[in-house]
């Protein structure tokens, strides 16, 4: 089944009964690093015309937070996808929003692994989006030649973000959030879980 058949955690338990989700907070506090104000002014700009829908908040509010961290921290590491289909298998396939992935210099166009990070973008519809970032994630945990990679996850508003993990077959969502209106934190936490990743790597 493709990721947007997996409605809710149900569903995703009902196929893969092996995934146990958890909550706590596994994020640490963080010292907030500095961005540049014309990040911040696009999104404001952004924000002031906020049309409420998936394509708009992933063009708009999605896609520059994320490649201002990519292009400005990880550009020499890994590679940036958007819309990029996978597929383990019948029940593990289809298109994420975004994908962060180890960059193979010999092979910059075509997707490498470790697949490390997968964005899900919601229109506010949160069980949904954690069900099929789950199962995204678990997509990516078994097309990675590197078994043990732990893949982080986020799903996303476009003004809330969400994050988790999975680790072997536990799967933790953090307690906390972030909104963008605090933008500072939002691109630290961002840049920490891709920081993680890139340990992996």
């Amino acid at each position: 089944m493709a990721f947007t058949d997996y409605k809710n955690l149900t569903i995703l338990k009902a196929k893969h009964p092996q995934i146990i989700v958890n909550s706590e907070n596994f994020i640490p506090e963080l010292p907030l690093l500095e961005i540049e104000a014309t990040l911040q002014k696009d999104i404001i700009k952004n924000l002031q015309t906020y049309r409420g829908n998936d394509f708009y908040e992933t063009e708009t509010l999605i896609s520059p937070i994320l490649r201002y961290i990519w292009q400005n921290m990880y550009w020499e590491d890994m590679n940036m996808w958007t819309h990029q289909a996978i597929k383990y298998d019948d029940d593990l396939a289809g298109v994420p929003d975004f994908v962060f992935t180890h960059l193979d210099q010999k092979q910059y166009e075509i997707l490498s692994y470790p697949i490390i990070t997968t964005v899900e973008a919601k229109a506010d519809n949160f069980v949904e989006g954690w069900a099929q970032c789950i199962a995204q994630m678990l997509a990516c945990q078994k097309l990675n030649t590197k078994p043990n990679v732990i893949i982080y996850g986020i799903v996303t508003t476009g003004k809330v973000w969400e994050f988790g993990k999975l680790e072997g077959d536990i799967c933790i969502k953090n307690i906390d959030f972030c909104v963008i209106g605090n933008l500072p934190k939002l691109i630290t936490i961002l840049s920490y879980l891709l920081g993680e990743g890139k340990k992996q790597l």
